[in-house]
């Protein structure tokens, strides 16, 4: 099912902002990070034989169920980031590695068990083997650190046809389940955030595109300080 003209605007609108950002990059021990974040709300949490499990609200994710070894009900705040910018667009760097494609990854994570995707608006994270999900932060886009020719592809001029064409195709991407990483502000009052829950992987998915969902996910969009 198609948006209406408002939400096909409003998803136009975000698809622009999306190529508005600027790469990866690292500098003085800090990276920024081009990804779409949702903050979440007060987290409630139970002990399980794993560790904890937690419940929070987001205004464009629905609720999302949280599995963590981490005690995350210590930490002031807590934002998921969608950091497959690229996958988005389908605008691939020279280079990628192919392994890193999220639907990729989601494949593999399904056949294996380790995050079957949900339906309905409860998501869940999955708690997975250490160092997993460090992998895919280290390659998000491209090889952070790495070779300088592993940079993106220069635009190439499109038609109106094809651009409506390519935001269809990205509607359909937006909808689909991501691997999402979990943040939490470094220190209050300032925007510089630390990675937590790094040996969970998880998976997400934004709710049906209303305008309100989608004014959430534009608000979300830009370049975040990581730590």
């Amino acid at each position: 099912m198609r948006p209406s003209s408002t939400n096909f605007a409003l998803v136009v609108r975000l698809y622009d902002r999306l190529y508005e950002l600027l790469v990866p990059s690292f500098a003085n021990q800090r990276m920024r990070l081009p990804c779409l974040t949702f903050k979440l709300g007060p987290v409630s949490g139970t002990r399980s034989p794993t560790g904890y499990v937690f419940r929070a609200r987001t205004g464009a994710l629905g609720i999302v169920e949280i599995t963590t070894t981490e005690d995350l009900s210590q930490l002031d705040s807590l934002t998921l980031v969608h950091p497959w910018i690229d996958y988005l667009l389908d605008r691939h760097p020279v280079g990628r590695i192919p392994e890193t494609d999220p639907e990729n990854t989601s494949r593999q994570s399904s056949s294996t068990g380790d995050a079957p995707f949900l339906s309905g608006p409860c998501n869940t994270i999955h708690v997975v083997r250490p160092g997993r999900a460090s992998r895919i932060m280290s390659s998000i886009t491209w090889p952070f650190g790495g070779s300088d020719t592993h940079t993106l592809q220069s635009p190439t001029p499109v038609s109106l046809q094809e651009k409506r064409t390519e935001v269809l195709r990205f509607i359909a991407r937006l909808r689909r389940p991501f691997g999402a990483l979990l943040f939490t502000r470094n220190r209050q009052n300032v925007e510089e955030y630390r990675r937590v829950a790094t040996g969970s992987l998880i998976t997400v998915q934004v709710e049906e595109l209303t305008a309100t969902v989608l004014n959430k996910v534009i608000e979300g969009a830009g370049m975040l300080d990581v730590l």
